[in-house]
């Protein structure tokens, strides 16, 4: 597919800039406008940029998101619908009119699709895990089932999908194995066992992801890079590192980044940023010993904006958090294969329920009414100024 030359692109961006400054002189208040040039021509020749997607967007392409993803992204993932749960409920039952809209539309929109996720100890069910009397399966049993689903992933998808986070969230903080029922039952070794099966079963042209929050956790990113390298040395398939990047307005910081970046590209495996957003309320002040997150609930001090009216102050400060990040992400460019937003309107975003029963959260490049904001425009116009 043929890209506007980055001149050219630097040129209509201007025009674009002026415009909104002469109409924000008019109208302080008013939104921003819609970008003349796409997020993903703005990075073309870096990396992909994608956006989560759900069955609804991937349903009715007239939907307003489901048009924000065709002009913006590069790159797309579906948020719930391969996720062993909802896509095999129960066995032999397979919910399959989401994830096959999902590989159409991005097929036939030129998107590189990316398949989420095969093996997650969360929204797992039971049944995967247990024998016809409800007894734990034995290792080779449980090994027998996560074949069964890489097969059928491959049967069903092997042509169209070629991304696949493999493994997600299987280490903790500390670096140690997450003790989950896949562990239990197969041991220590179930990742590898993972990726052995999705490498037997999977097209020979996939790429294969192990995927993870918290990746500048020093215990885990140790753990991350030990493990890749092990494998590296035994011949065990994996071919990039998947960076979630729920990240805050001032956590990480750009130096915890770009250290991290450069500790993990150091594998020689690509980097996939498969989770990004900015929690612009924050977090950070509800961790502690005293603090019950099941009991916390929306209120004037965590819950600032309720009514979905993000000031252009606000606005303007995630556009620099927002181009800091990426400014790192374009420091390490030639490492990094793909760059994931999780959702792509305000919408979307899971931090709207989370940890804040209730709160109003704007972690993402477009307003609730998928219009765009100013943040936007900040990080296209930092993808066309890098040099």
């Amino acid at each position: 597919m043929q890209h506007t030359t980055k001149q050219n692109l630097k040129k209509r961006l201007f025009s674009v800039s002026l415009i909104a400054l002469v109409v924000s002189a008019c109208q302080s208040d008013m939104k921003s406008i819609e970008p003349e040039i796409g997020l993903k021509d703005a990075y073309a020749d870096k990396f992909l940029v994608g956006a989560t997607m759900n069955d609804h967007m991937v349903a009715d392409h007239s939907l307003a998101n489901t048009q924000i993803v065709k002009k913006h992204f590069s790159s797309a993932t579906m948020d719930n619908s391969f996720k062993w749960g909802p896509f095999n409920p129960e066995p032999n039952i397979y919910n399959l009119t989401g994830p096959n809209n999902f590989a159409d539309f991005t097929h036939d929109n030129g998107i590189t699709p990316v398949g989420h996720v095969l093996y997650w100890h969360s929204q797992t069910p039971d049944w995967v895990f247990k024998d016809g009397e409800g007894n734990l399966l034995t290792r080779d049993a449980l090994l027998q089932r996560m074949r069964e689903r890489a097969k059928f992933m491959a049967k069903h998808f092997g042509d169209k999908i070629k991304v696949w986070d493999v493994v997600n969230e299987a280490i903790e903080d500390d670096g140690s194995l997450r003790r989950s029922l896949y562990n239990k039952i197969i041991g220590d070794d179930f990742i590898e066992q993972a990726f052995i099966i999705a490498n037997e079963e999977l097209p020979a042209d996939a790429v294969k992801l192990y995927n993870d929050y918290g990746m500048t956790r020093k215990g885990r990113v140790s753990t991350v890079i030990k493990m890749v390298n092990d494998f590296k040395a035994r011949n065990i398939p994996i071919d990039a590192i998947g960076i979630q990047g729920h990240w805050s307005m001032k956590d990480p910081s750009v130096e915890e980044i770009d250290a991290n970046l450069t500790a993990l590209a150091a594998t020689g495996l690509k980097l996939h940023i498969t989770e990004l957003d900015v929690d612009y309320l924050g977090r950070e002040n509800l961790w502690g010993a005293n603090v019950d997150l099941d009991k916390i609930v929306a209120n004037a001090e965590n819950n600032p904006y309720p009514d979905g009216n993000f000031p252009a102050s606000a606005d303007k400060a995630l556009g620099d958090r927002y181009a800091e990040i990426f400014t790192v992400f374009l420091k390490h460019h030639e490492n990094i294969d793909r760059v994931t937003f999780w959702g792509v309107t305000d919408a979307d975003s899971w931090l709207n329920s989370w940890p804040v029963a209730g709160r109003t959260n704007y972690p993402l490049l477009f307003n609730r009414d998928a219009s765009p904001k100013n943040a936007l425009e900040q990080v296209i116009s930092v993808g066309l100024h890098y040099k």
